[in-house]
């Protein structure tokens, strides 16, 4: 092969691009993902092999939560060599040698590569992270992500190489356009350049990729609000008593910001908003929007796996739908559900499991406590399920309650916990219970809220705002006098075992967003009532009751 022009446009080079997964950064990892490409104007199609693991190795958890990529999946794996003599072959294929290749963040993948190569390197590397944080000093992040982003591009949530090596390439065509514009128009020209000593130009606040006259002139209006990427994709949707207030606040600090909204607001161009004539209205609005767009930086309502399930009265058994066996629902979360059925056999999987959890010992010291310390464990009338459901109850009366409970959160049992011990094992295990126990009563109280109708004014208003709720769904919003008390809900009728089998997570997620928003307006002193029947309805003080419960 006769060595290329080093002189030609960096916009017409063919290049190759690569990328790599591994289960730790070098020395001490090792590679379990190649992907490459070459490129040119445009981009071929990317390969990508999974690479066997030596004799005795496995893929650590964490790393197979970011890739997807599962032990199951490695029987397709090739061997680390075979994979290399394929991307030389690409790399020989290039007009230019040694091959020019493009990889960000190349201090990760040239160990790995240099490795594999044994001798003589083939391929002349540049990072687009370095290129970036010259073209790009006062950008929050560099991350593959947050770049692409910043230039209108998603990236999937999975880090496999395939993916990768198609938003490097992006980037890669994207920084090309702005190195022209410093002069920088050839691939011997951009070595010099990044050979270069830099005058520091980062300016000594953050700067933000949003225009400051975009956000600035948000409405003092209670709505929600779309981060939004340079080709309109959203990035992430927020609600906002005060439009201006919220979205401004993301870009005061300066300080303390985590890393996940440093790379959302490096992505950050653009805005949209809906004004709404409440904060309630406009938390009740959020998590349909939420799945509408699927927005990356919105979490917890865009799992893809996100089911609801029912349960027998006493928690023992679940099923995906409901049933005269399994009436009692919605839960979203079998964390709660399979952790309470092992707290009922007295088995160590009612708390972290594995390395994370406590040694059988311990967990059995624990328990013995446990059932030593409360009467209900004892009782010979009450299956074990019913006995922990009372438990978790009392311990709720008690006020048994030091931090805020989730019923969906499955990481919440041994947080930061480095020692088990007997007695946090007891700890650990009535938080169990009283976290069942729970989830339980929230169901009950959503099945209720299925249909209704809230009457409320928020706090500084001179008039109310009425919602009624009808089969999950709202379906009615309007000003109503300050005096106004809510009607009977048009759907009271509807039987207790219809209402769980028309249950959705989009109803489910609203319920519990309402619910939210009712505490709120008690803690404020705001005046509500909730009607969820025929019955009068629930003024401040009962609303506040039944709301403690849940």
């Amino acid at each position: 092969m006769v060595p290329g022009s080093r002189s030609e446009p960096l916009s017409q080079l063919e290049v190759l691009v690569v990328d790599c997964q591994a289960t730790a950064a070098a020395p001490r990892g090792h590679l379990l993902e190649i992907g490459w490409a070459r490129v040119s104007t445009t981009v071929t199609y990317p390969h990508a092999c999974l690479i066997a693991l030596p004799d005795g190795e496995q893929i650590p958890p964490a790393v197979s939560r970011i890739t997807g990529i599962s032990e199951h999946m490695m029987r397709a794996a090739v061997d680390r060599q075979l994979a290399w003599r394929a991307l030389c072959d690409q790399a020989a294929s290039l007009t230019q040698q040694p091959a020019p290749t493009v990889i960000h963040f190349a201090r990760f993948e040239q160990p790995f590569l240099r490795t594999l190569a044994a001798g003589v390197f083939p391929l002349d590397v540049v990072c687009t992270r370095d290129i970036a944080r010259r073209l790009l000093p006062n950008l929050p992040r560099c991350s593959l992500r947050a770049l692409a982003g910043y230039f209108g591009r998603a990236v999937g949530a999975l880090r496999r190489s395939a993916d990768h090596v198609e938003a490097t390439a992006f980037v890669w065509h994207e920084l090309v356009r702005l190195l022209k514009t410093k002069g920088v128009s050839t691939w011997s020209g951009l070595h010099d350049w990044l050979g270069a000593p830099v005058e520091p130009t980062r300016s000594r606040r953050r700067v933000w990729p949003m225009p400051r006259d975009v956000r600035l002139s948000l409405p003092h209006a209670s709505g929600i609000y779309r981060m939004l990427r340079t080709d309109g994709s959203v990035l992430y949707v927020g609600k906002a008593a005060s439009l201006h207030h919220r979205v401004n606040s993301y870009f005061r600090k300066q300080n303390g910001v985590p890393e996940r909204l440093l790379e959302m607001l490096s992505q950050a161009r653009a805005l949209s908003f809906d004004v709404t004539p409440s904060p309630l209205e406009a938390a009740l609005l959020e998590p349909d929007e939420i799945k509408r767009h699927r927005s990356p930086y919105n979490v917890a309502l865009t799992i893809q796996d996100r089911a609801l399930w029912f349960t027998s009265p006493d928690l023992s058994a679940r099923s995906p739908e409901p049933s005269p066996h399994c009436p009692l629902g919605p839960f979203a979360s079998t964390v709660t559900l399979d952790r309470f059925g092992a707290f009922s056999r007295a088995q160590r999987a009612a708390l972290a499991s594995g390395s994370r959890g406590p040694d059988d010992g311990t967990y059995t010291a624990g328990y013995d406590r446990q059932c030593a310390t409360h009467p209900e464990l004892s009782r010979v009338d009450l299956s074990e399920h019913a006995k922990l459901l009372r438990l978790g109850t009392r311990l709720w009366r008690e006020g048994r309650r030091d931090r805020d409970v989730d019923e969906d959160d499955p990481n919440e049992t041994g947080r930061g916990l480095t020692v088990w011990t007997p007695e946090f094992v007891q700890v650990s295990l009535e938080w169990l219970a009283l976290r069942a126990a729970l989830a339980r009563r929230r169901a009950i109280w959503l099945t209720r809220l299925f249909d209704s109708i809230v009457v409320w004014r928020e706090p500084g208003d001179s008039c109310a705002r009425l919602i009624v709720i009808e089969n999950g769904e709202f379906v009615l919003s309007r000003t109503v006098d300050a005096d106004a008390t809510p009607t009977i809900p048009p759907g009271y009728r509807r039987p207790v075992a219809a209402r769980r089998e028309a249950f959705t997570l989009g109803s489910f997620d609203r319920l519990r967003v309402l619910t939210t928003e009712l505490k709120r307006l008690i803690a404020a002193g705001a005046p509500v009532a909730l009607r969820l029947g025929v019955g009068p309805a629930l003024d401040e003080s009962r609303l506040a009751s039944a709301l403690w419960w849940v």
